[in-house]
Protein backbone atom coordinates (compact mmCIF):
# COMPACT_ATOMS: atom_id res chain seq x y z
CA UNK A 1 0.00 0.00 0.00
CA UNK A 2 3.12 1.84 -0.35
CA UNK A 3 2.85 2.98 -3.79
CA UNK A 4 3.50 6.14 -4.52
CA UNK A 5 0.11 8.50 -5.08
CA UNK A 6 -0.15 11.88 -5.61
CA UNK A 7 -2.61 14.22 -4.27
CA UNK A 8 -3.35 17.56 -6.60
CA UNK A 9 -1.57 20.72 -4.49
CA UNK A 10 -4.46 23.21 -3.88
CA UNK A 11 -5.03 25.66 -6.33
CA UNK A 12 -5.20 29.04 -5.67
CA UNK A 13 -2.66 31.31 -3.48
CA UNK A 14 -4.24 33.66 -0.57
CA UNK A 15 -3.71 37.29 -0.81
CA UNK A 16 -0.70 37.59 0.78
CA UNK A 17 1.48 41.36 1.19
CA UNK A 18 4.17 41.20 -1.80
CA UNK A 19 6.32 42.41 0.78
CA UNK A 20 6.41 38.83 2.76
CA UNK A 21 6.07 36.68 -0.59
CA UNK A 22 9.53 38.05 -2.01
CA UNK A 23 11.30 37.62 1.36
CA UNK A 24 9.73 34.00 1.29
CA UNK A 25 10.64 33.39 -2.30
CA UNK A 26 14.22 34.84 -1.86
CA UNK A 27 15.06 32.76 1.24
CA UNK A 28 13.57 29.29 -0.53
CA UNK A 29 16.05 30.22 -3.53
CA UNK A 30 18.63 31.12 -0.94
CA UNK A 31 18.17 27.35 0.35
CA UNK A 32 19.00 25.67 -2.39
CA UNK A 33 21.33 27.81 -4.01
CA UNK A 34 24.30 25.52 -5.29
CA UNK A 35 22.67 22.33 -4.76
CA UNK A 36 22.19 21.50 -8.46
CA UNK A 37 22.36 17.90 -9.52
CA UNK A 38 23.96 15.14 -7.48
CA UNK A 39 25.49 15.28 -4.29
CA UNK A 40 26.79 18.48 -2.99
CA UNK A 41 30.70 18.12 -2.38
CA UNK A 42 32.37 18.47 0.43
CA UNK A 43 33.71 22.01 0.06
CA UNK A 44 30.68 23.15 -0.65
CA UNK A 45 28.94 22.33 2.66
CA UNK A 46 30.48 25.83 4.90
CA UNK A 47 28.69 27.57 2.09
CA UNK A 48 25.48 26.25 2.11
CA UNK A 49 25.50 26.12 6.05
CA UNK A 50 26.47 29.71 5.56
CA UNK A 51 23.42 30.59 3.29
CA UNK A 52 20.88 28.34 5.60
CA UNK A 53 21.84 30.43 8.68
CA UNK A 54 21.29 33.36 6.56
CA UNK A 55 17.59 32.44 5.29
CA UNK A 56 16.30 31.14 8.71
CA UNK A 57 17.50 34.50 10.01
CA UNK A 58 15.60 36.51 7.46
CA UNK A 59 12.68 34.49 8.15
CA UNK A 60 13.03 34.62 11.99
CA UNK A 61 13.35 38.76 11.93
CA UNK A 62 9.60 38.29 9.97
CA UNK A 63 7.78 36.32 12.25
CA UNK A 64 8.70 37.91 15.27
CA UNK A 65 7.65 41.59 13.67
CA UNK A 66 4.78 39.81 13.09
CA UNK A 67 4.26 37.70 16.26
CA UNK A 68 4.94 40.69 18.94
CA UNK A 69 3.42 43.39 16.86
CA UNK A 70 0.81 46.13 18.26
CA UNK A 71 2.36 45.31 21.89
CA UNK A 72 5.07 48.02 22.01
CA UNK A 73 4.48 52.04 21.13
CA UNK A 74 5.82 51.60 17.51
CA UNK A 75 2.64 50.66 15.36
CA UNK A 76 -0.49 51.45 15.55
CA UNK A 77 -3.86 50.65 14.66
CA UNK A 78 -5.46 46.78 14.22
CA UNK A 79 -3.41 44.39 12.76
CA UNK A 80 -4.59 43.27 9.29
CA UNK A 81 -6.42 40.03 9.70
CA UNK A 82 -5.16 36.62 7.47
CA UNK A 83 -7.30 35.70 5.33
CA UNK A 84 -9.31 32.68 7.00
CA UNK A 85 -12.64 33.13 5.41
CA UNK A 86 -12.97 29.34 4.83
CA UNK A 87 -14.61 29.45 1.75
CA UNK A 88 -16.96 31.08 -1.10
CA UNK A 89 -20.36 32.70 0.29
CA UNK A 90 -22.10 29.94 -1.16
CA UNK A 91 -20.48 26.76 -0.21
CA UNK A 92 -21.90 26.11 2.54
CA UNK A 93 -24.50 24.16 1.28
CA UNK A 94 -21.62 22.22 -0.24
CA UNK A 95 -19.34 21.46 2.97
CA UNK A 96 -22.73 19.98 4.38
CA UNK A 97 -23.64 18.05 1.71
CA UNK A 98 -20.21 16.33 1.74
CA UNK A 99 -20.69 15.62 5.14
CA UNK A 100 -24.45 14.17 4.90
CA UNK A 101 -23.36 12.16 2.17
CA UNK A 102 -20.39 10.74 4.35
CA UNK A 103 -22.60 10.02 7.16
CA UNK A 104 -25.32 8.23 4.66
CA UNK A 105 -22.06 5.99 3.71
CA UNK A 106 -21.22 5.02 7.22
CA UNK A 107 -24.54 3.85 8.22
CA UNK A 108 -25.16 2.12 5.31
CA UNK A 109 -21.94 0.25 5.54
CA UNK A 110 -21.57 -2.62 8.14
CA UNK A 111 -19.44 -2.90 11.17
CA UNK A 112 -16.18 -4.86 10.60
CA UNK A 113 -14.98 -5.56 13.98
CA UNK A 114 -11.80 -7.53 13.06
CA UNK A 115 -10.87 -4.07 11.19
CA UNK A 116 -11.68 -2.26 14.33
CA UNK A 117 -9.63 -3.88 16.64
CA UNK A 118 -6.87 -3.62 14.26
CA UNK A 119 -7.39 0.26 14.09
CA UNK A 120 -7.30 0.51 18.13
CA UNK A 121 -3.96 -2.43 18.57
CA UNK A 122 -2.24 0.17 16.26
CA UNK A 123 -3.90 3.26 18.32
CA UNK A 124 -2.60 1.68 21.82
CA UNK A 125 1.07 1.07 19.70
CA UNK A 126 0.85 4.80 18.74
CA UNK A 127 0.20 5.66 22.08
CA UNK A 128 2.62 3.35 24.17
CA UNK A 129 5.57 4.49 22.18
CA UNK A 130 4.42 8.43 21.70
CA UNK A 131 4.46 8.07 25.75
CA UNK A 132 8.61 6.68 25.75
CA UNK A 133 9.27 9.61 23.20
CA UNK A 134 7.55 12.43 24.94
CA UNK A 135 8.94 11.70 27.97
CA UNK A 136 8.69 15.40 29.50
CA UNK A 137 4.50 15.54 29.47
CA UNK A 138 3.77 11.70 29.15
CA UNK A 139 5.47 10.16 32.02
CA UNK A 140 5.31 9.95 35.78
CA UNK A 141 8.51 10.39 36.03
CA UNK A 142 11.27 13.45 35.75
CA UNK A 143 14.14 11.07 35.04
CA UNK A 144 12.70 9.75 31.89
CA UNK A 145 13.58 12.88 29.38
CA UNK A 146 17.54 12.45 30.26
CA UNK A 147 17.17 8.96 28.87
CA UNK A 148 15.31 10.52 25.76
CA UNK A 149 17.74 13.33 24.80
CA UNK A 150 20.40 10.29 24.86
CA UNK A 151 18.29 8.22 22.81
CA UNK A 152 17.89 10.95 20.51
CA UNK A 153 21.52 11.80 19.54
CA UNK A 154 22.69 10.46 15.97
CA UNK A 155 25.55 7.98 16.26
CA UNK A 156 29.01 9.19 15.46
CA UNK A 157 30.73 8.73 12.31
CA UNK A 158 30.54 8.99 8.63
CA UNK A 159 27.74 8.21 6.38
CA UNK A 160 28.89 5.44 3.88
CA UNK A 161 27.65 5.35 0.62
CA UNK A 162 29.36 2.39 -0.96
CA UNK A 163 27.12 -0.58 -0.15
CA UNK A 164 23.57 -1.76 -0.91
CA UNK A 165 22.62 -2.89 2.84
CA UNK A 166 20.05 -0.88 4.95
CA UNK A 167 22.76 -0.40 7.69
CA UNK A 168 24.53 1.76 5.06
CA UNK A 169 21.62 4.09 5.28
CA UNK A 170 19.65 3.65 8.07
CA UNK A 171 21.13 4.08 11.89
CA UNK A 172 21.24 1.51 14.60
CA UNK A 173 17.39 2.48 15.46
CA UNK A 174 15.93 1.99 11.89
CA UNK A 175 15.78 5.94 10.79
CA UNK A 176 16.97 6.90 7.89
CA UNK A 177 20.37 8.69 7.34
CA UNK A 178 19.67 11.59 4.50
CA UNK A 179 22.27 13.52 2.57
CA UNK A 180 22.33 17.01 1.80
CA UNK A 181 21.89 16.90 -1.83
CA UNK A 182 20.38 13.43 -2.33
CA UNK A 183 18.00 12.86 -4.92
CA UNK A 184 15.04 11.03 -3.45
CA UNK A 185 12.23 9.14 -5.23
CA UNK A 186 14.37 11.35 -9.13
CA UNK A 187 12.36 14.16 -7.54
CA UNK A 188 13.06 15.65 -4.36
CA UNK A 189 16.65 17.30 -3.37
CA UNK A 190 17.66 17.22 0.33
CA UNK A 191 18.08 20.39 1.79
CA UNK A 192 18.27 20.01 5.55
CA UNK A 193 18.75 16.47 6.79
CA UNK A 194 17.37 17.03 10.01
CA UNK A 195 14.68 19.50 10.95
CA UNK A 196 12.77 17.16 13.48
CA UNK A 197 13.03 13.63 15.13
CA UNK A 198 10.09 11.94 16.75
CA UNK A 199 9.27 8.13 18.14
CA UNK A 200 8.15 7.13 14.45
CA UNK A 201 9.85 9.31 11.85
CA UNK A 202 12.65 11.71 11.27
CA UNK A 203 11.56 15.09 9.10
CA UNK A 204 14.11 16.69 6.23
CA UNK A 205 13.44 19.73 3.90
CA UNK A 206 13.88 19.12 0.47
CA UNK A 207 13.43 21.11 -3.15
CA UNK A 208 10.56 19.33 -5.32
CA UNK A 209 12.35 19.34 -8.70
CA UNK A 210 9.47 18.49 -10.40
CA UNK A 211 7.07 21.18 -9.05
CA UNK A 212 9.59 23.78 -8.18
CA UNK A 213 8.61 24.36 -4.18
CA UNK A 214 9.92 23.33 -1.28
CA UNK A 215 8.56 20.11 1.02
CA UNK A 216 8.78 18.49 4.30
CA UNK A 217 9.30 15.13 3.80
CA UNK A 218 8.41 12.81 6.64
CA UNK A 219 10.35 9.85 6.77
CA UNK A 220 9.04 6.92 8.97
CA UNK A 221 12.00 4.21 10.51
CA UNK A 222 11.86 0.72 9.43
CA UNK A 223 9.44 -0.91 11.35
CA UNK A 224 6.63 -3.18 10.38
CA UNK A 225 4.03 -1.56 12.91
CA UNK A 226 5.47 2.00 12.41
CA UNK A 227 4.57 1.92 9.09
CA UNK A 228 0.90 0.68 9.50
CA UNK A 229 0.74 3.48 12.10
CA UNK A 230 2.22 5.65 8.89
CA UNK A 231 -0.58 4.09 6.53
CA UNK A 232 -3.47 4.98 9.03
CA UNK A 233 -1.96 8.70 9.37
CA UNK A 234 -2.19 9.13 5.48
CA UNK A 235 -5.82 7.66 5.62
CA UNK A 236 -6.63 10.38 8.10
CA UNK A 237 -4.82 12.96 6.02
CA UNK A 238 -7.04 12.12 3.31
CA UNK A 239 -10.16 12.18 4.77
CA UNK A 240 -9.46 15.82 6.00
CA UNK A 241 -8.22 17.21 2.60
CA UNK A 242 -11.08 15.67 1.18
CA UNK A 243 -13.75 17.51 3.17
CA UNK A 244 -11.35 20.86 2.18
CA UNK A 245 -10.68 20.58 -1.52
CA UNK A 246 -9.94 24.46 -1.31
CA UNK A 247 -6.92 24.08 1.39
CA UNK A 248 -8.62 26.70 3.71
CA UNK A 249 -9.20 24.90 6.84
CA UNK A 250 -5.72 25.06 8.33
CA UNK A 251 -4.88 21.42 8.57
CA UNK A 252 -1.38 20.27 7.21
CA UNK A 253 -1.65 19.00 3.73
CA UNK A 254 -0.32 15.56 2.61
CA UNK A 255 0.62 16.49 -0.70
CA UNK A 256 1.88 12.73 -1.68
CA UNK A 257 3.85 9.85 -0.28
CA UNK A 258 6.19 7.12 -1.47
CA UNK A 259 9.06 4.30 -0.58
CA UNK A 260 12.19 4.61 -0.87
CA UNK A 261 15.15 2.43 0.32
CA UNK A 262 12.06 0.51 2.52
CA UNK A 263 11.21 3.68 4.25
CA UNK A 264 7.58 5.03 3.54
CA UNK A 265 8.02 8.64 3.08
CA UNK A 266 5.18 11.29 3.81
CA UNK A 267 5.27 14.66 1.42
CA UNK A 268 3.72 17.38 3.39
CA UNK A 269 3.26 21.37 2.26
CA UNK A 270 6.17 23.79 3.72
CA UNK A 271 6.08 25.60 6.76
CA UNK A 272 8.59 26.87 9.27
CA UNK A 273 8.34 26.07 12.68
CA UNK A 274 5.86 25.23 15.59
CA UNK A 275 4.47 27.49 17.68
CA UNK A 276 6.97 26.36 20.91
CA UNK A 277 9.17 26.93 18.53
CA UNK A 278 7.55 30.20 18.13
CA UNK A 279 7.03 31.60 21.53
CA UNK A 280 10.56 31.03 22.76
CA UNK A 281 12.57 32.29 19.78
CA UNK A 282 10.75 35.26 19.03
CA UNK A 283 9.18 36.27 22.62
CA UNK A 284 11.68 34.78 24.74
CA UNK A 285 8.68 32.99 26.47
CA UNK A 286 6.81 35.94 27.13
CA UNK A 287 3.98 35.42 25.01
CA UNK A 288 2.67 36.76 21.90
CA UNK A 289 0.39 40.12 21.24
CA UNK A 290 -3.62 39.67 21.87
CA UNK A 291 -3.72 40.66 18.14
CA UNK A 292 -1.52 37.43 16.35
CA UNK A 293 -3.13 35.12 19.26
CA UNK A 294 -6.56 36.52 18.18
CA UNK A 295 -5.63 35.37 14.90
CA UNK A 296 -4.14 32.12 15.28
CA UNK A 297 -7.47 31.00 17.45
CA UNK A 298 -9.59 31.87 14.67
CA UNK A 299 -7.60 29.55 12.09
CA UNK A 300 -7.66 27.23 14.63
CA UNK A 301 -10.66 27.06 16.09
CA UNK A 302 -11.95 26.29 12.35
CA UNK A 303 -9.15 23.46 11.97
CA UNK A 304 -10.56 21.72 14.86
CA UNK A 305 -14.41 22.29 13.83
CA UNK A 306 -13.24 20.26 10.68
CA UNK A 307 -11.16 17.84 11.88
CA UNK A 308 -14.00 17.17 14.17
CA UNK A 309 -16.91 17.38 11.11
CA UNK A 310 -14.25 14.42 9.77
CA UNK A 311 -15.63 11.90 13.13
CA UNK A 312 -11.79 12.23 14.26
CA UNK A 313 -10.66 13.35 17.70
CA UNK A 314 -6.63 14.88 17.15
CA UNK A 315 -5.89 13.99 20.61
CA UNK A 316 -2.28 15.64 20.84
CA UNK A 317 -2.83 19.64 20.38
CA UNK A 318 -0.02 21.46 21.65
CA UNK A 319 1.93 24.35 20.55
CA UNK A 320 4.31 21.72 18.98
CA UNK A 321 1.73 20.21 16.55
CA UNK A 322 0.99 23.62 15.51
CA UNK A 323 2.86 24.92 12.34
CA UNK A 324 3.23 28.67 11.77
CA UNK A 325 4.30 29.69 7.82
CA UNK A 326 7.60 31.20 7.20
CA UNK A 327 6.99 35.11 8.02
CA UNK A 328 3.49 35.03 7.31
CA UNK A 329 0.61 35.19 10.00
CA UNK A 330 -0.79 31.41 8.74
CA UNK A 331 -1.27 28.07 11.10
CA UNK A 332 -2.17 24.87 10.58
CA UNK A 333 -2.97 21.95 12.73
CA UNK A 334 -0.12 18.95 11.90
CA UNK A 335 0.49 15.60 13.51
CA UNK A 336 -2.61 13.60 13.16
CA UNK A 337 -0.93 10.29 13.35
CA UNK A 338 -2.47 10.41 17.23
CA UNK A 339 -5.61 11.17 15.78
CA UNK A 340 -8.79 8.26 16.58
CA UNK A 341 -12.17 8.23 14.87
CA UNK A 342 -14.95 8.42 17.46
CA UNK A 343 -15.65 4.46 17.00
CA UNK A 344 -12.32 3.71 17.87
CA UNK A 345 -12.05 5.65 21.61
CA UNK A 346 -10.60 3.48 24.74
CA UNK A 347 -10.50 4.90 27.97
CA UNK A 348 -6.80 5.92 29.10
CA UNK A 349 -5.29 7.89 31.23
CA UNK A 350 -2.44 8.87 28.88
CA UNK A 351 -3.81 10.33 26.29
CA UNK A 352 -2.86 13.58 25.41
CA UNK A 353 1.08 14.99 26.30
CA UNK A 354 0.22 15.31 29.95
CA UNK A 355 0.45 19.20 30.07
CA UNK A 356 -2.73 19.62 27.77
CA UNK A 357 -4.92 16.50 29.10
CA UNK A 358 -8.20 17.16 29.99
CA UNK A 359 -9.58 15.95 33.34
CA UNK A 360 -12.06 13.32 31.72
CA UNK A 361 -9.04 11.44 30.73
CA UNK A 362 -6.85 11.72 34.08
CA UNK A 363 -9.83 10.26 35.41
CA UNK A 364 -10.57 7.48 33.34
CA UNK A 365 -13.89 8.60 31.87
CA UNK A 366 -14.95 8.16 28.38
CA UNK A 367 -13.85 10.95 26.28
CA UNK A 368 -15.03 12.68 23.16
CA UNK A 369 -13.97 15.84 21.11
CA UNK A 370 -14.23 17.83 23.74
CA UNK A 371 -10.25 17.02 25.28
CA UNK A 372 -9.22 18.57 22.27
CA UNK A 373 -11.26 21.94 23.11
CA UNK A 374 -9.61 21.73 26.27
CA UNK A 375 -6.11 21.32 25.10
CA UNK A 376 -6.30 23.80 22.65
CA UNK A 377 -7.55 26.26 25.06
CA UNK A 378 -4.60 25.54 26.99
CA UNK A 379 -2.25 26.05 23.79
CA UNK A 380 -4.16 29.55 23.52
CA UNK A 381 -3.19 30.52 26.84
CA UNK A 382 0.21 29.99 27.08
CA UNK A 383 0.77 31.47 23.33
CA UNK A 384 0.10 34.91 24.98
CA UNK A 385 1.23 34.26 28.16
CA UNK A 386 4.45 32.26 27.53
CA UNK A 387 3.18 30.24 30.64
CA UNK A 388 2.16 26.73 30.46
CA UNK A 389 -1.62 26.66 32.13
CA UNK A 390 -1.21 23.49 34.05
CA UNK A 391 2.26 21.86 33.94
CA UNK A 392 1.36 19.03 36.46
CA UNK A 393 4.55 16.65 37.24
CA UNK A 394 1.84 13.47 37.38
CA UNK A 395 -1.36 13.11 36.50
CA UNK A 396 -2.36 13.44 40.29
CA UNK A 397 -1.07 16.92 40.26
CA UNK A 398 -2.81 17.90 37.37
CA UNK A 399 -5.93 17.20 39.24
CA UNK A 400 -4.43 19.30 41.81
CA UNK A 401 -3.33 22.01 39.51
CA UNK A 402 -7.10 22.21 38.16
CA UNK A 403 -9.23 22.18 40.98
CA UNK A 404 -6.62 25.45 42.35
CA UNK A 405 -7.60 27.51 39.07
CA UNK A 406 -10.99 25.99 38.49
CA UNK A 407 -12.40 24.75 41.49
CA UNK A 408 -13.81 21.29 42.36
CA UNK A 409 -14.59 18.71 39.97
CA UNK A 410 -17.97 18.22 39.78
CA UNK A 411 -19.15 15.21 41.42
CA UNK A 412 -21.05 12.88 38.48
CA UNK A 413 -17.22 14.13 36.21
CA UNK A 414 -15.30 11.86 39.23
CA UNK A 415 -17.36 9.52 39.79
CA UNK A 416 -17.86 8.77 35.92
CA UNK A 417 -14.42 7.91 35.86
CA UNK A 418 -12.87 4.59 36.27
CA UNK A 419 -9.69 5.91 38.02
CA UNK A 420 -11.62 8.32 40.43
CA UNK A 421 -10.72 6.12 43.71
CA UNK A 422 -7.03 6.58 42.82
CA UNK A 423 -7.47 10.30 43.88
CA UNK A 424 -10.36 10.73 46.03
CA UNK A 425 -11.43 8.81 48.93
CA UNK A 426 -15.56 8.03 49.66
CA UNK A 427 -16.37 11.97 50.92
CA UNK A 428 -14.58 12.67 47.27
CA UNK A 429 -12.09 15.04 49.24
CA UNK A 430 -8.79 15.37 47.71
CA UNK A 431 -5.85 12.67 47.77
CA UNK A 432 -2.59 14.60 46.60
CA UNK A 433 0.06 12.70 46.78
CA UNK A 434 2.89 14.48 47.87
CA UNK A 435 6.86 14.37 49.61
CA UNK A 436 7.74 15.86 52.78
CA UNK A 437 10.13 18.37 52.09
CA UNK A 438 12.56 17.35 54.89
CA UNK A 439 12.17 13.54 54.76
CA UNK A 440 11.63 13.24 51.17
CA UNK A 441 9.68 10.53 51.43
CA UNK A 442 6.61 10.15 49.69
CA UNK A 443 2.85 11.28 51.82
CA UNK A 444 -0.79 11.14 50.88
CA UNK A 445 -2.77 14.87 51.99
CA UNK A 446 -6.14 14.85 52.04
CA UNK A 447 -7.48 18.24 50.81
CA UNK A 448 -10.84 18.96 51.78
CA UNK A 449 -10.52 22.82 50.36
CA UNK A 450 -11.34 22.57 46.68
CA UNK A 451 -12.36 25.62 46.10
CA UNK A 452 -11.07 28.01 43.36
CA UNK A 453 -7.41 29.62 44.69
CA UNK A 454 -6.79 31.28 41.38
CA UNK A 455 -8.46 32.95 37.96
CA UNK A 456 -7.72 32.75 34.44
CA UNK A 457 -8.34 36.36 34.30
CA UNK A 458 -6.27 37.62 36.85
CA UNK A 459 -3.22 35.58 34.84
CA UNK A 460 -4.17 36.86 31.56
CA UNK A 461 -4.05 40.24 33.45
CA UNK A 462 -0.99 40.15 34.73
CA UNK A 463 0.33 39.27 31.41
CA UNK A 464 -1.30 42.85 30.14
CA UNK A 465 0.70 44.60 32.75
CA UNK A 466 -0.34 47.33 35.65
CA UNK A 467 0.22 50.49 33.21
CA UNK A 468 -2.23 49.41 30.33
CA UNK A 469 -4.81 48.51 32.74
CA UNK A 470 -4.65 51.45 34.21
CA UNK A 471 -4.25 53.46 30.56
CA UNK A 472 -7.42 55.90 29.24
CA UNK A 473 -5.70 56.02 25.91
CA UNK A 474 -8.63 54.16 23.83
CA UNK A 475 -5.88 51.93 22.15
CA UNK A 476 -5.23 50.55 25.72
CA UNK A 477 -9.15 50.37 26.61
CA UNK A 478 -9.96 48.12 23.89
CA UNK A 479 -6.65 46.30 24.17
CA UNK A 480 -7.89 45.20 28.04
CA UNK A 481 -11.06 44.93 27.26
CA UNK A 482 -10.10 42.34 24.21
CA UNK A 483 -7.73 40.01 26.74
CA UNK A 484 -10.77 39.93 29.60
CA UNK A 485 -12.78 38.38 26.33
CA UNK A 486 -9.79 35.96 26.13
CA UNK A 487 -9.89 34.73 29.37
CA UNK A 488 -13.23 34.33 29.40
CA UNK A 489 -12.91 32.35 26.05
CA UNK A 490 -10.10 29.80 27.94
CA UNK A 491 -12.64 29.48 30.58
CA UNK A 492 -14.88 28.11 28.48
CA UNK A 493 -12.70 25.86 26.59
CA UNK A 494 -11.38 24.69 30.37
CA UNK A 495 -14.70 23.75 31.42
CA UNK A 496 -14.26 20.79 34.04
CA UNK A 497 -17.18 19.26 32.95
CA UNK A 498 -16.77 18.29 29.00
CA UNK A 499 -20.45 18.57 28.44
CA UNK A 500 -20.61 22.27 29.59
CA UNK A 501 -17.53 22.89 27.18
CA UNK A 502 -17.38 25.20 24.75
CA UNK A 503 -17.62 23.84 20.86
CA UNK A 504 -14.84 25.44 18.06
CA UNK A 505 -18.67 25.81 16.61
CA UNK A 506 -19.59 28.60 19.05
CA UNK A 507 -15.87 29.68 20.06
CA UNK A 508 -15.99 31.13 16.75
CA UNK A 509 -18.42 33.35 17.25
CA UNK A 510 -17.24 34.51 21.09
CA UNK A 511 -16.77 38.33 21.30
CA UNK A 512 -12.81 37.83 21.22
CA UNK A 513 -13.08 36.27 18.14
CA UNK A 514 -16.02 37.75 16.71
CA UNK A 515 -15.39 40.96 17.57
CA UNK A 516 -12.46 43.11 15.56
CA UNK A 517 -9.80 44.18 17.35
CA UNK A 518 -9.76 47.85 16.83
CA UNK A 519 -10.37 50.89 19.23
CA UNK A 520 -13.42 52.95 18.97
CA UNK A 521 -16.89 52.06 18.41
CA UNK A 522 -17.17 48.88 21.43
CA UNK A 523 -14.58 47.46 19.98
CA UNK A 524 -15.01 47.06 16.39
CA UNK A 525 -17.07 45.07 13.84
CA UNK A 526 -18.10 41.31 13.32
CA UNK A 527 -15.70 39.34 11.16
CA UNK A 528 -16.93 37.62 8.34
CA UNK A 529 -19.11 34.19 9.05
CA UNK A 530 -16.88 31.22 8.84
CA UNK A 531 -18.27 27.89 6.84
Amino acid sequence: AASAAAQEPASGRRGWRAELESYRTAADNDAVDGADGGLIHQEDDEEVERKLAESRARREALIANWVNRGEGGGEGGALSMPDTNCEEPDSDGEVAAFFAQKQKELEGKPQDDKALEERKAINRFILEHRGEHDADMFTENDDAQDALNKASQLPEGGLRWDGASGDDWNDAEGYYKAKIGEIMDDRYQVVENMCGKGTFSNVIKAKDQQDGIMVAIKIMRCNDMMRKAAEKEIEVLERVAAADKHNKRHVIRLLRYFLYRDHLCLVFECMWDNLRVAVKKYTKDKGMSLKAVRAYTRQLLIALQHIHRCQLIHADIKPDNILITAGHNLVKICDLGSAVELTEVEITPYLVSRFYRAPEIVLGKEYGVQIDTWAMGCTLYELFTGKILFAGRTNNDMLRMFMELKGKIPHKVIKSGTTWKNHFDENLDFKYFDTNKATRKKITRVITDLTQKRQIVDQVLQRVGAEKQKSTAPEDIVYVKKAKQFADLIEKMTALDPERRVTPHDALTHPFVAEAFAAGGGGGGREPKHA
